[in-house]
């Protein structure tokens, strides 16, 4: 099962991985805050979307893992930005992420609901989340050999009840990725005709559910203002030296 760290690594590093990857960057690149001081984070497997933080607001960027599935080093070059922790309890203080995305997390959690509560917590006042699940109707849900074959699939129904009953404002939401699930062939190579056609003729079977969300204030937990000072000694760790 895809539920260990390095076997979705694994996946991410394939043609079919790679394809993948690129589909979804023109949705997750602009998520991000790429002003020097944000905070950005993702939770579950998050390194080839990380990678597309600019290079000033990335120092601060951290990769959270879930203990049990393990986890691999992010980045590949100068300090280590990699952190597991309980997708329950995380490791980090109130209100201090700017930008947060779970990817290939709510879908394996069996607790989505305090998985989500969360995040509400450690997200500023003004911070977005972005979550990435398998789409119900889309057919990778029925290939085991690829991560999205796994866990809980969701429908956009179901996605954006659950956030709404923890706290956060549904934004924007996409389906993407119409590709066949295959690991080579003609198809890679024409991948973007692919998601045009797919996106105009058959948008609900998208493999990728993909939802933007604002955390909304007058939700019942944590704080309305990021922590100024006395970060969580994780943070102090991976804070760039001057």
């Amino acid at each position: 099962m895809y539920r260990d760290t390095v076997q979705i690594q694994s996946f991410y590093d394939t043609p079919l991985g790679v394809t993948v990857t690129g589909l979804l960057d023109p949705y997750i690149r602009p998520f991000w805050d790429n002003r020097a001081d944000a905070y950005n984070a993702g939770f579950g497997y998050g390194p080839p979307f990380l990678d597309m933080i600019d290079d000033v607001a990335k120092a601060k960027a951290i990769a959270l893992m879930p203990a049990r599935h393990g986890a691999v080093i992010w980045p590949q070059t100068g300090q280590v930005r990699t952190i597991l922790g309980n997708g329950h309890n995380l490791p980090l203080p109130d209100v201090q992420l700017d930008r947060l995305m779970l990817t290939h997390a709510l879908e394996f959690d069996d607790d989505p609901a305090k998985l989500l509560d969360e995040c509400w917590r450690v997200l500023d006042g003004a911070g977005k989340l972005l979550v990435m699940v398998p789409n119900r109707r889309g057919i990778w849900t029925h290939r085991e050999t690829t991560p999205l074959g796994h866990g809980r699939p969701f429908s956009r129904r179901q996605l954006q009840t659950v956030l709404t009953q923890h706290g956060f404002e549904v934004n924007h939401v996409h389906r993407v990725v119409f590709i066949p699930p295959v690991q080579r062939g003609p198809l890679l190579r024409f991948a973007s005709t692919c998601e045009q056609f797919g996106q105009r003729c058959w948008p609900a079977l998208g493999a990728i559910l993909l939802i933007e969300a604002t955390k909304m204030l007058y939700a019942p937990a944590g704080n309305t203002r990021k922590v100024a000072t006395g970060k969580s000694s994780v943070l102090q760790v991976l804070s760039p030296s001057p």
